[in-house]
């Protein structure tokens, strides 16, 4: 009989476990494959701020085809004070200013107010060989032209006067008399002179300020109600995180939110905004919404940047496997904001530093590869 027992136990706790794991009606029910994948995004979102410096992030993932709907946020906004980072926090989005810039621009030679292949001499005849650079190859970063932020003796001055304001006349003039990098049209490079030229043309054709033409021409009309084009300052209106570096982690910058005049990054860098309007953009932007097919074909033909990956640049924005869209970067703050209109997918992500180690830029690779299996 025992030899029995010993045999039927273990089949009765079997039943019993069994029994016990079955689902009842109150159970949460199973995660979905998108729940899933959210939870793998925040892991790694988590692993940047706990191995690196970064101190601390905000992030969006919306890919509603693959169930995902995901704002996070990791670490703190204040190295002092270990406030919690907020998705409601405004940050400056650095380059992504310069997709705006150039959406303006297309609007303009939609309005046939200028070419593309307008030569710069139209504009600024003294600037030299200004009648072999097109208007197009300043968006596209293939003029040659010095870039200004290039120059140690620009940022020795910044730094030196933080509340300088930074004219179109300065930014140009430190680099007005020196050589190309290459002649016009032949190389790519990335270059924020580029862009204060692109400025100043879109307020000598509109007789309107920069900060007007982006405010009526795009903030406006897409209702992005925390978006602001800085002009001059170093406040940031609303609600936003401290934020640290210059490249790599020291102690001896200052805290840098609101340390420098705006002003030194003009149409190249300017702006505020959050998560959820650069969302609404990112769309916007990407699928042509705010100028005809004809400019967003004109925007979409890519130039190789020489990297390592895969990215390119169109008039002002990047592509890499079908996502589109730009970085940002500035003392104090990086960002990304990219959309893919064939796999309806927006990612938005910014840190509050500058390490060149660790940039949201590096996102553009590794989230589009975790959640589709994108071989890179």
């Amino acid at each position: 009989m025992k030899k029995y027992l010993y045999i039927l136990a273990p089949l009765f706790l079997a039943s019993i476990l069994i029994f016990s794991c079955k689902k009842s009606d109150n159970d949460p029910p199973d995660p979905t494959p998108g729940e899933i994948m959210e939870g793998k995004i925040m892991a790694a979102l988590d692993s940047i701020v706990e191995n690196t410096a970064v101190p601390g992030l905000v992030a969006g993932v919306w890919a509603p085809d693959e169930g995902i709907d995901l704002v996070y946020s990791a670490g703190v906004a204040n190295l002092e004070t270990q406030e919690p980072i907020s998705d409601q926090m405004v940050y400056r989005i650095g380059s992504v200013t310069k997709t705006f810039t150039i959406t303006v621009l297309l609007q303009l030679v939609d309005e046939k107010l200028l070419s593309l292949d307008d030569p710069l001499s139209d504009f600024l005849p003294d600037f030299p060989r200004a009648n072999e650079v097109a208007v197009r190859m300043l968006a596209n970063m293939t003029s040659g032209i010095q870039c200004y932020m290039e120059l140690d003796s620009f940022w020795d001055e910044a730094f030196m006067n933080p509340h300088q304001y930074w004219s179109f006349e300065d930014k140009i003039g430190l680099v007005k008399d020196r050589p190309y990098h290459f002649d016009p049209g032949t190389k790519f490079h990335y270059c924020n002179t580029n862009y204060a030229i692109i400025g100043k043309i879109i307020e000598m054709k509109t007789n309107m300020s920069m900060e007007a033409n982006v405010r009526t021409r795009i903030i406006d009309p897409l209702k992005m109600t925390n978006t602001i084009y800085m002009t001059a300052g170093s406040s940031i209106p609303g609600y936003h995180s401290s934020s640290y570096y210059g490249g790599y982690e020291t102690t001896e910058l200052p805290e840098l939110s609101e340390f420098l005049d705006i002003s030194w990054a003009g149409p190249a860098g300017c702006m505020i905004s959050d998560i959820y309007d650069i969302k609404v953009y990112a769309k916007a932007m990407t699928e042509g919404e705010l100028y005809s097919q004809e400019m967003q074909n004109q925007r979409m033909v890519f130039t190789d940047m020489g990297l390592p990956r895969p990215l390119r640049y169109g008039l002002g924005l990047y592509e890499s496997n079908g996502f589109f869209g730009h970085d940002g970067q500035l003392p104090g703050y990086t960002s990304l904001m990219v959309h893919s209109p064939e796999r309806n997918c927006t990612i938005v992500v910014w840190y509050n530093c500058q390490l060149d180690n660790s940039l949201p830029l590096y996102l553009i690779w590794a989230l589009p590869k975790m959640i589709y299996n994108v071989e890179i």
